[in-house]
């Protein structure tokens, strides 16, 4: 049981004070103190306090006479990973391991003035290692709740600060207030001021969600040393005792940028070079590890480099801020911002998956948010073991995740006399693709695998990531891929080559324990990925000749909606025809985890594939292992002897061909029914589109990957059907699931037979979409869909966001789902419209709109913010379907559209019109929807090219149709010719700045933030003069040192003179007296920061309570400098 105190001591600078602390700590059991108010001022006050508690590691910041100063004191028995406090000594962090649990304790002493507060607390998240164990406590100086945590109002009374606590940092951390979620109605108070009889409870922690879930008491104690109580938690920490259980390490990319780093590994690899046998397989694993330990050694000596700065920074704004002079004043600004950088570069660093690309939009308190978020969700609380019951430690929980993953990946035992049977009739490849397959792997291909591999992915066990190899890789790869033909002809790589890691994910389904409520994500090393990228890239050019159209899954030129147009078409024409029909869609379990691998070879065989790239599939599959990450722990690496191993380009296409003899007997059996696509009984129209005279197109079955389905019309269809998917179960080792195997029944007028299989009538879901019996989407999934956003939307409205981060956040995490239904299936106009509605409240949060929709829906590069636009994008979907059904590409289910589109399209493929074919319109059908707009398309635009890329049918969609360009475009001409917005958004502008310009370009600053109606108000804050745009950047008198300045360094760096009259700063004419594409980049950065330097300011003043600031430029100018400091472009 860890104990934890906090405690607002209100000093403890004299001898009786601390005799006091240390009596009553000896009489309440505690592991550690978190004092504030401590009121030290000098180091040799801490070393002396230091001195009279030698039991404890004591890290503290020191603070003044009259407020400030927080330490916290840990028992020696403890581990201290790291530790660090602020530059105004009101925070303290330390990051200690208990039980082999790293846990964040940061001690927190507010302001009492609620501005100073308030800044206080929006810096705060930058001071929180990042770790799933959190505890954040102290004296907050503010009440959760005004009514039940104060007996009544004090002068520094606010209702603001605790909502921004709750924005900057509770909220994207994810923490709670542990005492009132523990007790919702309890009312006590911590802090007792005998003046004025005030009580209030302002002394508070929270903690993540599992310490929530850990703390076994919490409550206030009096203690009797100051006006505040002690607050006292106990918190159990599950002891990890499994020496087989280890955490993960993940390289940092930062480290390759170090020249060090550079340095030791050519020594590393010049003593492998010259002292390995380059002819065995052994060596590699050596290198690696040499590798690892080099990055471990580089990463610590980061991170003792970033504390030295940490701590010379602190100790210097301390020794400036002491009876400071006026260059002292000038130089705290720098050095604070210097901190603030090194601080956020920390926290950066700390984030997984920085180059993700959902992850690239974000500030860092969102990127946090995020961050948080995705490890809460991967936590799990508990198991359900079969004899046992409930079991919620984690040596428990891994001895039940390695029983079941080693119990599903032992040999699945096969019957191969069913191999005959099953390969009866498989198309196989020609000498020429056999010869494409067996060539040797090159070191060029494998620069290209590496170049294809997405960065910020998550590694292997090995903790190396794609970064890494990609700037190693020129160096090593000659000698990679001497490594891996030297494996190839032994048959086996070293030991741990092939081991993969194994996390566990949640479904969607709710969670009752059991192992079968999660999805496995098998994540490989990254060498390995290599060699499996290449292999699939050369598979990728041969399976559509080897695999029929019914299966769609990573198949060129084939997609998830051919399959959802298919189902949807017969769906809507067997209901509108009142034709029974019905839909079995197949369950098998763990499809892909229970495949033996000597079918999977014989697949291999069948399919004519040659001995070389067999002999590949081999050395991947031989000896193979796997390592299960739990809570982010890792068990020992258990076998893997079964299963299509996932985790890389590669697995898709073997399983797709494991899969593939079944589908070609189903389609070969004459018992087994098939359905003819609406359309085929037209001979003209199958030989146009599938260029063949087949004349029957009948479809048995459809499948995407392992999501198969086909069609039954009595119970013998489906005893057929079952007994090919036996067949192929005694062959392969899978399993069919019969209680999750469902048909979907499609009659309102005759009841189905008396299938074995489950049977709905209402909806089924296909691939992901849901569809009634008219090949719609069900009104409650509609309505499911549009609650989840409302909820997505709420958690997401909690933080602080800009309005480029919420156009971001909408398209990248809100509307997902969404979209992917948008582009298959009719929604209802009402609906769109009152989901875009959400879209934008949450898009202006609680701001007044000062910009068009129009033009906030545009590009960020033509001045917009990219705010989805629902309606275009179901458009765009539409005109890529469109565009689709205009081309010639072989698509069955065009049978069925051509009907609905060939009076509206005629004109740009005549091909589509015969006259031996009805041509029908009706509005709730989706090709009518498809062709209405495609053709309205065509005739504006006049191509009929199918790029394939639907975004850019969307932005051209947006441009031409709805986006309206920034006032500034419409009245200063010259700024359309330089790309003014292009060029700020590529010109690495920090996102506030870049906002800034946004708003300026609508002239919403200037009517957002006005300082009244009345013409006394309108005026400047720093003159006479009325305030406007042109006045307060250019006319007013009292930035002219800061606009010399300007004047000076685009002079000096550029030869451009900025002549200072109205609008040619604002509007950067300037910009285009100068060709250079990066002299326009670094103008358009100096005057950003210029004019965000003048504007921030000047909001500084109007919300200050002490307006007499303004008499000093200086800060006004010193605020310029720092921002140029950022410049991104003097390092060439």
């Amino acid at each position: 049981m860890l104990r934890i105190i906090s405690y607002n001591i209100r000093g403890i600078t004299t001898c009786k004070k601390q005799q006091q602390l240390k009596i009553w700590l000896n009489q309440n059991p505690h592991d550690i103190v978190m004092l504030q108010e401590t009121y030290k001022t000098k180091f040799f006050h801490l070393e002396n306090f230091k001195n009279s508690f030698l039991d404890y590691n004591i890290r503290g910041a020191l603070g003044t006479w009259v407020a400030g100063g927080v330490l916290i004191m840990i028992k020696k028995k403890f581990n201290m990973i790291d530790y660090g406090s602020d530059t105004n000594d009101r925070i303290v962090y330390i990051k200690i391991e208990c039980n082999h649990v790293p846990i964040v304790l940061v001690n927190v002493y507010a302001p009492a003035q609620i501005t100073e507060r308030c800044s206080f607390f929006k810096e705060l998240f930058l001071y929180i290692p990042s770790t799933k164990w959190i505890i954040i406590g102290g004296d907050f100086n503010c009440t959760p709740n005004n009514q039940q945590d104060r007996n009544k109002l004090g002068a520094q009374t606010d209702n603001l600060s605790y909502r921004i606590l709750l924005q900057e940092v509770i909220n994207p951390l994810l923490l709670t207030e542990i005492f009132r979620r523990k007790q919702p109605r309890k009312i006590i108070y911590s802090y007792h001021a005998s003046a004025g009889n005030y009580h209030s409870r302002i002394d508070l922690v929270f903690g993540s969600d599992i310490i929530y879930k850990n703390t076994h008491d919490i409550g206030y104690v009096p203690v009797g040393i100051s006006d505040h109580d002690a607050l006292v938690l106990s918190i159990k920490i599950p002891p990890l005792t499994d020496k087989n259980m280890h955490r993960r390490w993940i390289c940092n990319p930062n480290v390759i940028k170090r020249k060090s780093f550079l340095e030791k590994f050519h020594r590393v690899w010049n003593i492998i070079i010259n002292t390995a046998d380059l002819n065995t397989i052994e060596w590699w694993n050596d290198f690696k590890t040499s590798l690892i330990m080099i990055i471990q050694q580089e990463e610590k000596e980061l991170n003792r480099e970033t504390r030295r700065e940490l701590d010379g920074l602190s100790k210097e704004y301390r020794f400036r801020a002491t009876n400071p002079s006026n260059d002292d004043l000038a130089q705290l600004e720098i050095i604070r911002q210097k901190l603030h950088d090194a601080l956020t570069e920390k926290l950066v660093n700390s984030i997984p998956s920085q180059d993700d690309r959902d992850f690239k939009c974000l500030s860092n308190l969102a990127k946090v948010r995020l961050a948080h978020g995705k490890a809460n969700q991967s936590r799990i609380a508990y198991l359900t073991h079969p004899s046992k019951g409930r079991v919620e430690t984690d040596n428990g929980m891994m001895e039940i995740c390695c029983n079941f993953y080693q119990d599903l990946y032992n040999v699945k035992p096969i019957d191969t006399s069913y191999w005959s049977a099953l390969f009866g009739d498989i198309t196989t490849l020609n000498q020429n693709d056999i010869d494409l397959l067996d060539r040797d792997i090159t070191t060029d291909e494998c620069h290209e695998a590496l170049k294809a591999m997405q960065l910020g992915r998550v590694p292997g066990d090995d903790g190396l990531t794609i970064e890494l190899w990609r700037f190693i890789f020129p160096i090593i790869g000659s000698h990679f891929i001497k490594m891996v033909n030297t494996a190839r002809d032994k048959g086996h790589f070293h030991d741990g080559f092939l081991n993969g890691l194994l996390t566990l994910l949640k479904k969607e389904s709710e969670f009752n324990g059991t192992m079968k409520n999660f999805r496995p994500l098998s994540l490989m090393n990254i060498d390995y990925k290599i060699i499996t990228k290449v292999l699939s890239t050369r598979l990728k050019k041969v399976m559509n000749k080897i695999i029929h159209y019914n299966q769609t899954s990573g198949i060129p030129g084939r997609t998830i909606h051919d399959n959802i147009h298919l189902i949807r078409t017969i769906i809507d024409y067997h209901s509108r025809n009142r034709i029974p029909l019905g839909i079995t869609m197949w369950d098998q379990e763990k499809a892909f985890d229970r495949v033996n691998h000597l079918y999977l070879f014989e697949v291999l065989r069948q399919f004519g594939f040659g001995n070389n790239f067999i002999n590949m599939i081999k050395l991947l599959y031989t000896n193979s292992t796997f390592t299960i990450k739990f809570n982010n722990l890792l068990s020992k690496k258990l076998f893997f002897n079964s299963g299509i191993r996932q985790g890389c380009s590669l697995s898709g296409y073997l399983y797709v061909m494991c899969l593939e003899p079944l589908l070609n007997l189903i389609r070969k059996n004459p018992k087994i029914p098939g359905v003819l696509v609406p359309g085929s009984q037209y001979r003209s129209l199958v030989n146009t589109i599938l260029q063949n005279d087949e004349t029957n197109i009948e479809i048995k079955t459809l499948a995407y990957a392992d999501d198969v389905c086909t069609f039954v019309f009595n119970t013998n269809d489906e005893f057929e059907t079952y007994e090919l998917f036996k067949k192929y179960s005694y062959a392969s080792g899978g399993k069919t699931n019969d209680t999750k195997t469902v048909i979907f029944w499609i009659s309102d007028c005759l009841d189905p037979p008396s299938f074995n299989a489950k049977i709905e009538r209402e909806k089924c879901t296909f691939l992901g979409i849901p569809m009634d019996t008219h090949g719609q989407l069900p009104q409650e999934e509609i309505d499911k869909m549009v609650n989840n956003i409302k909820k997505k939307i709420e958690l997401w409205s909690s933080i602080r966001l800009s309005l480029c981060e919420r156009a971001s956040i909408l398209k990248c995490f809100i509307i997902s789902t969404l979209v992917y239904w948008l582009s298959s299936m009719l929604i209802n106009k009402n609906v769109i419209e009152s989901i875009q509605k959400i879209c934008n409240s949450f898009f202006w949060g609680r701001i007044h709109p000062f910009i068009k929709f129009q033009t906030c829906v545009g590009r960020k590069e033509d001045g917009g913010f990219g705010l989805i636009h629902l309606e275009s994008m179901i458009i765009s979907y539409r005109i890529k379907c469109g565009l689709t059904i205009t081309n010639t590409t072989p698509k069955i289910w065009k049978l069925f559209a051509l009907p609905y589109v060939g009076l509206h399209l005629y004109k740009y493929s005549p091909w589509l019109w015969t006259n031996l074919i009805p041509h029908l319109h009706d509005d709730r059908q989706f090709f009518s929807d498809v062709a209405i707009h495609t053709a309205k398309w065509l005739k504006r635009v006049g191509n009929v090219i199918n790029n394939g890329n639907d975004k850019s049918i969307y932005w051209k969609f947006i441009h031409l149709n709805i986006y309206q360009p920034p006032v500034c475009y419409e009245r200063i001409n010259h700024l359309k010719n330089i790309q003014f917005y292009k060029l700020t958004h590529h010109s690495k502008l920090p996102s506030n700045i870049i906002e800034f310009w946004t708003s300026l370009a609508n002239y919403g600053i200037n009517t957002h933030d006005r300082l009244g109606k009345t013409l006394e108000e309108k005026k400047c804050l720093f003159c006479s003069l009325p305030e406007t745009l042109s006045h307060i950047f250019i006319t007013c008198s009292f930035f002219n040192e800061i606009y010399k300045l300007l004047f000076e360094y685009i002079k000096n760096k550029f030869n451009v003179s900025i002549p200072r009259s109205e609008y040619d700063i604002i509007y950067l004419k300037i910009v285009s007296s100068t060709t250079s594409r990066i002299f326009q980049k670094q103008i358009t950065y100096s005057i950003g920061n210029y004019l965000y330097a003048i504007w921030s300011y000047r909001c500084f003043i109007n919300n200050s309570n002490n307006r007499n600031q303004k008499d000093h430029p200086d800060k006004c100018q010193d605020r310029f400098m720092i921002y140029m400091k950022k410049f991104p472009f003097d390092n060439g």
